[in-house]
């Protein structure tokens, strides 16, 4: 036989006799094409929340109003009592706008024909407010048609009118903007997962175990070195990422350092819990590895690395938000884009906090468990 042919023979049948491999090279494209189908394949490509003031109390007009905006599929509603606590609400970035029903819009509706409503919309990121505002202003069009014949049997054009205006939280931002907070993630999903994910399974193909053990070293000595090492090593990727960002593309962005450091510290140790798991589990090298490169290139879709959470579909929101990443991305973007103080982005510092300490433990505990059967 050819040694060549050989030698793929021979790596075929290694491949065939590692179910753990088979499963993740089969899973990988399979994820892909349910993401991409789930998220581009929709009629409805978008959902945001909108924050919603009644002043016109509850009438079968605003209620038909709220009910038709809560239904279209598009928005999320929130409502609130008072303006000001839902404009507060806007700038902490949980709603994407606010839309104010005034008093007497029922009044106006249906005696003047006539009535306004008042929208405003975080317009930091322009892609995201042009797709609100107009599909706002379009709800709002096709409503007052839809109800002014119902009413008169007559098709009539005036819409209402939309007094929209813009609010930049933070300051407006572009494409690089954008898109540079996002890619600072990289690191927290591959250099920390994938190099705390071989920390463990290659020592087990090497028998490093057993030498440390007739050492005075403590085997869990080892696992808390290799994560220092994988620390440094992420912190390498993320500072040659921030210098090449700031270089190449200029971006005008807020580069808080006291804030960044600790959201990219924890981010990394969420990384690397989620990589000494997969190492733990993972019963051969190349296992490992396939595994935690296909997490990793599935969960940039459900944190907000390139496009907002919004575009997802809602039940794929949710298993985001569960997702201890999406944290780190919704902070560091909030600092660098919005210039968010450290009293806004306190809940998801303590998100990550306590989502690295309970991954860490989980990760320690399999480890253990993997150092008492070897």
């Amino acid at each position: 036989m050819n040694p060549i042919v050989g030698i793929a023979v021979k790596d075929v049948k290694t491949f065939f006799r590692e179910k753990g491999t088979i499963f993740w090279t089969i899973a990988f494209p399979v994820l892909i094409m349910l993401l991409f189908t789930a998220i581009f394949g929709r009629d409805i490509p978008f959902n945001a929340n909108i924050g919603i003031v009644n002043e016109d109390g509850q009438t079968p007009i605003t209620d038909a109003v709220i009910s038709g905006l809560n239904s279209t599929g598009v928005f999320t509603l929130r409502n609130f009592t008072d303006r000001n606590e839902a404009l507060r609400e806007l700038n902490a970035t949980n709603v994407r706008a606010v839309v104010t029903i005034p008093q007497n819009f029922s009044f106006d509706l249906m005696f003047t024909n006539h009535s306004k409503i008042s929208l405003v919309v975080d317009g930091t990121n322009p892609d995201v407010a042009r797709l609100v505002e107009d599909g706002i202003k379009n709800f709002f069009t096709e409503y007052y048609k839809m109800l002014y014949n119902q009413t008169y049997n007559m098709t009539y054009y005036e819409p209402i009118t939309v007094n929209a205006e813009t609010s930049f939280v933070g300051q407006r931002i572009g494409y690089k903007e954008n898109i540079v907070p996002g890619m600072l993630c990289y690191p927290l999903l591959f250099s920390s997962m994938v190099v705390s994910t071989g920390a463990i399974v290659y020592e087990r193909e090497k028998g490093t175990l057993k030498k440390i053990r007739a050492s005075p070293i403590r085997p869990i000595n080892m696992l808390f070195g290799k994560t220092l090492a994988a620390l440094f090593q992420t912190a390498i990727s993320i500072l040659v990422m921030t210098v090449l960002a700031v270089t190449l593309l200029t971006p005008r962005l807020n580069w808080n350092v006291s804030l960044l450091a600790p959201i990219m510290f924890l981010g990394s140790m969420n990384g690397i819990a989620l990589g000494l798991i997969i190492s733990c589990i993972g019963r051969a090298p190349q296992e490992a590895s396939n595994a935690a490169t296909t997490i990793g290139i599935v969960l940039q879709f459900f944190i907000g690395m390139y496009f907002p959470i919004e575009y997802l579909p809602i039940y794929l929101q949710q298993i985001g938000r569960v997702i201890p990443m999406t944290y780190a991305a919704q902070a560091i973007r909030d600092v660098m884009v919005r210039n968010a103080a450290l009293n806004e982005i306190v809940m998801p510092m303590i998100t990550l906090t306590a989502s690295a300490t309970i991954l860490y433990a989980v990760g320690v505990l399999l480890y253990k468990r993997w150092v008492e059967k070897e």
